[in-house]
């Protein structure tokens, strides 16, 4: 019997792509399968593996492996430690990240104090695809965590207690180990612990000593309304096939190039700032990955943006935000069961947390407050996103199925349009502006709650706007100022804010 997706059973995850590596500068490089020793002096010193380090290259993550035990990085040994590659448990293919306290035995094949032991099945991880990515890890022993991520999706992150140092003296690799291995169990013999990665080398091996990221990209759950659809198309060319000597009707598709997936979810606003990132994404067009959890199956809206967003603003209602955009890829991973390690490391949600009513809406226009007899009032944000066509001769040939369709990479913003109205009921006291227009307008349009003396909600306070106002024939004659953004002398994220806790 059919087991079937249930739209009320999806969850929904945003997960960040910026590059963690952002604002680093390189300390230093290590060439693949080349061993790197501890000399003073360099990011591998002594007094240097007891402070933070972060370290990136390019490397082919293979789907499969024809070893049971495969080296990534290797540093230290049975004093203080790192090791990080994949090793095979019970024929399983697991991720492996060890460091910190380097003996062996069967104490230290498991997380303690003294040291960070993470096992994840290369299963559960859909970059293990035969295919070259960019993985980077921080440890930091100061704050006792480490780290580790895959095209800048974080995949592990672990605190201890007393994390004292990445590694001691006893030399290493990028890509092979050599030298003392840290870690390795009773019996074993540490040789296996050495082989190189199969997987081709795609650089040097980054590294970047005690220097602080700006981003994390811990994965965020959202909480959406039941409004939520995702989908991708593709594109048929079709070709007639008729010939002098065959007069056939029914023409031949040509089917290669995918075009890009749309999405679009509601969500609630919060007093506290659960939601912030989504917003943050709707102003900067940045892109994310987007995740869609059902009881049944995984989905994954690669390389997405926000193309529009609009503020449902309603008096004596929840106040919402309800987005919509596009998106490169969208593929199915797999089942939800086996992919439970993808969701474990999702940024925390605030408990009680706080649905902002719209009790407090208050609208400026000129230093004239406009607020009463309001009937409506409606703000949406446009992005103008133009995605790069990928169409090759090479990728049209090679193209047989969505596996290698040729899917949008890149895009670029044309303009962006944040507008809206404002309607009132007309009357004796608000006349003035009936059938005007004003090019160069003040306008601040506030929506929300005030909680404790503080105001949390939207805050639109625009230095230049256009507007016109057109009169409505109905039972009620209103009024409709129709507005636009027209200032550019300050960025989008000072003209519009989202203020919360």
């Amino acid at each position: 019997m059919a087991i079937y997706n249930f739209l009320r059973e999806a969850e929904v995850y945003l997960q960040p792509t910026f590059n963690v590596a952002s604002g680093l500068a390189v300390s230093e490089t290590h060439a693949a399968t080349v061993e790197i020793d501890g000399a003073d002096g360099t990011a591998f010193g002594g007094s240097e593996r007891n402070q933070k380090v972060f370290m990136a290259g390019e490397v082919v993550l293979p789907s499969s492996f024809g070893n049971d035990i495969e080296c990534l990085f290797e540093h230290g040994g049975s004093g203080q430690g790192t090791w990080i590659g994949i090793t095979t448990d019970s024929g399983v293919e697991n991720f492996h990240f060890r460091t910190g306290n380097g003996s062996t035995g069967a104490s230290s094949q498991v997380q303690g104090t003294t040291r960070i032991y993470k096992k994840i099945p290369i299963s559960e991880i859909p970059e293990f695809d035969g295919q070259q990515h960019t993985v980077a890890w921080e440890i930091d022993p100061p704050n006792e965590t480490a780290k580790f991520w895959i095209d800048n999706r974080l995949i592990l992150s672990e605190t201890i207690s007393a994390l004292d140092s990445w590694s001691g003296g006893d030399d290493g690799g990028w890509l092979k180990g050599y030298d003392s291995i840290a870690g390795f169990g009773t019996g074993e013999s540490a040789t296996p612990y050495k082989t190189q990665w199969s997987g081709a080398a795609g650089s040097a091996l980054r590294v970047y000593t005690n220097q602080n990221r700006t981003y994390s990209n811990e994965m965020v759950k959202l909480e959406v309304s039941p409004e939520l659809t995702f989908g991708q198309t593709f594109t048929d060319r079709t070709t007639e096939v008729k010939t002098l000597h065959s007069q056939d009707f029914f023409e031949k598709s040509n089917i290669k190039k995918a075009n890009p997936a749309n999405f679009d979810f509601t969500i609630p606003v919060f007093k506290e700032d659960d939601i912030a990132v989504v917003h943050s994404r709707l102003l900067d067009c940045a892109t994310f990955d987007l995740y869609i959890s059902t009881q049944q199956d995984v989905f994954k809206l690669q390389k997405a943006v926000i193309t529009n967003g609009t503020y449902g603003i309603e008096r004596s209602t929840p106040l919402t935000l309800a987005v919509s955009g596009q998106a490169s890829k969208l593929s199915k991973l797999g089942s939800r069961s086996s992919l439970t390690s993808l969701f474990s490391i999702v940024q925390s949600s605030t408990a009680n947390r706080t649905y902002l009513m719209t009790t407090e809406v208050t609208n400026t226009l000129n230093s004239v407050d406009i607020s009463t007899e309001t009937v409506s009032i409606n703000a949406e944000l446009q992005n103008e996103i133009q995605w790069t066509p990928y169409t090759t001769v090479q990728g049209g040939i090679a193209a047989t199925s969505r596996a290698n369709a040729e899917y949008p990479e890149n895009f670029t913003i044309g303009k962006k349009t944040f507008a809206g109205s404002i309607v009132r009921y007309l009357c004796d006291t608000n006349n003035s502006l009936v059938n005007d227009f004003d090019e160069t307008a003040t306008l601040r349009i506030k929506a929300g709650q005030t909680i404790g003396g503080s105001f949390f909600g939207f805050d639109f306070n625009m230095p230049a706007c256009s507007f016109t106002n057109r009169s409505t024939v109905s039972d009620l004659f209103t009024q409709s100022y129709d507005w636009k953004l027209t200032d550019n002398s300050q960025a989008l994220s000072t003209t519009i804010t989202y203020n919360n806790i």
